[in-house]
């Protein structure tokens, strides 16, 4: 079975199944420290407490490994020097934790394909994570919306 279509099933199933929303297990505050301490406060150390071997991020233009996510979250904080993340609410499902997210922040500086004009953003997105038995991260989907960022941005 291909990666997205094991994703929209498990996406099904977390419907089907009725998450468990905003449930402080281990493996929803691992995928909050992610936003939160990773993304929100650009604190990218003690990564192997959170990610497994053979960690692959499933992004709209191929799949990429654990350092190529590490170096593309770095750009938006510098692109975002104030970014700020915020977690809306957590579905949870078996190894599947859902997170909805808000990031907010200037960009002042041109990197990660944003202009970096001093304009301020606020935009959502959702990031899905699957877990090992071991309590680590192996996959994650994100989805953000876009076309409302670069709006915000005069793009």
């Amino acid at each position: 079975m291909r990666p997205l279509q094991t994703l929209l099933i498990s996406l099904a199933l977390l419907g089907a199944a009725a998450p468990t929303l905003a449930a402080d297990t281990p493996n929803v505050r691992t995928a909050k420290r992610v936003l939160l301490e990773k993304m929100g406060e650009g604190r990218f150390e003690k990564l192997d407490e959170i990610y497994g071997p053979g960690f692959v991020a499933h992004g709209s233009t191929g799949d990429f490994t654990l350092e190529e996510d590490n170096e593309s979250g770095r750009a938006w904080r510098r692109a975002f020097p104030d970014l700020k993340v915020t977690v809306e609410r957590t579905a949870a499902s078996e190894d599947l934790v859902a997170v909805h997210w808000r990031a907010t922040g200037t960009n002042t500086v041109k990197d990660a394909g944003m202009p970096g004009l001093g304009d301020k953003a606020d935009v959502q997105g959702m990031t899905f994570f699957r877990f090992n038995k071991d309590g680590r991260i192996v996959e994650e989907w994100s989805l953000m919306d876009i076309a409302t960022l670069m709006t915000q941005l005069g793009q």
